[in-house]
């Protein structure tokens, strides 16, 4: 096969990958930049051909190449998000290769093995394409495990929700929780929980003798504090269900939020709730909001339109 055929066969290979990589770790794929990463994979090649570039060949060169590639495709913000593109990219690569590897010894396909990579002498488009099919399909079946069990934990450190409400504003410290599936049943927005405590500044102060004890709430009396406060409108009930029972958040729409992490600003004009409950949401306070998994996926694909 000649080089142009086997640059534009490995370059589309590369681009796959790459955009299989933001599937599974739900990243925005943006074509240029997918498109300029698989250059750089597909150049590769081209070492091949430079005996003087050896040290490519061994494990410096399968490291860097799709380090860099992960680099130019994704711009990760974070050593744990870049990290986590990068395994990602190579169980990818490793799948898919071997999976062409299984056919080709099924099929007595010939192989050749040279300064540690191995060469198919003219790679069967049909297995390839089976494979990447066969591929797609398994991270499709699997992407939902893959993001709750090993994509988060490794993004969900130093995050804060910037909350502006009734012309005032407070930072607060978040924890994803995947398990917080809450939802307002009218606009369905999901719905991020904090104690009384940590917002009642942002509140009107006529709340506080509702909210600010543990004993629940009387719904009654709140129906009469509501009306008379000009910004009912912006307040909601949200059902909940735990082992204990069915009860009910007060919630408010804020008028903004902001998502940060480690200093940086995610997104902002986030469609959420927050969800108002008497008690801590952590006993050691260590973060004082309980924020769904869908907030973060918003706020980090806006970052992602903005690159």
């Amino acid at each position: 096969m000649y080089l142009d055929l086997v640059m534009a066969l490995n370059l589309a290979v590369n681009f796959f990958l790459l955009w299989l990589t933001g599937l599974i770790t739900d990243q925005k794929n943006v074509l240029v930049r997918l498109l300029a990463g698989s250059a750089l994979g597909a150049a590769f090649l081209l070492v091949v051909f430079l005996p003087s570039w050896h040290p490519f060949y061994t494990w410096i060169g399968k490291t860097l190449v799709p380090l860099l590639m992960v680099l130019i495709s994704f711009r990760p913000r974070l050593f744990g998000q870049g990290a986590l593109l990068f395994l990602t990219l190579y169980f990818c690569s490793c799948v898919l290769g071997g999976m062409v590897f299984a056919f080709s010894l099924w099929g007595k396909y010939p192989l050749d093995f040279s300064k540690g990579i191995y060469y198919l002498p003219a790679p069967s488009l049909y297995y390839l394409l089976l494979s990447g099919i066969l591929l797609y399909f398994v991270v499709r079946g699997l992407k939902i495990f893959l993001l709750d069990r090993f994509n988060f934990r490794l993004l969900t450190t130093n995050i804060k929700i910037e909350i502006c409400f009734c012309g005032k504003s407070k930072k607060l410290s978040a924890f994803l929780d995947t398990g917080n599936l809450l939802r307002e049943p009218f606009s369905g927005l999901p719905v991020a929980v904090v104690s009384y405590a940590v917002v009642k500044e942002l509140l009107p102060p006529e709340l506080g003798r509702l909210l600010g004890n543990n004993g629940g709430i009387d719904w009654h009396r709140l129906e009469k504090v509501l009306a008379g406060i000009s910004e009912a409108a912006k307040f909601c009930l949200v059902p909940y269900r735990t082992l204990q029972g069915r009860d009910f958040l007060l919630g408010f729409k804020p008028e903004n939020t902001r998502l940060w992490q480690e200093g940086n600003c995610l997104g902002s004009q986030l469609k959420l709730i927050i969800g108002v409950q008497s008690e801590q949401v952590h006993p050691t306070a260590e973060y004082e909001v309980l924020l769904p998994l869908e907030i973060w996926r918003s706020a980090n694909k806006q970052e992602g339109l903005k690159k």
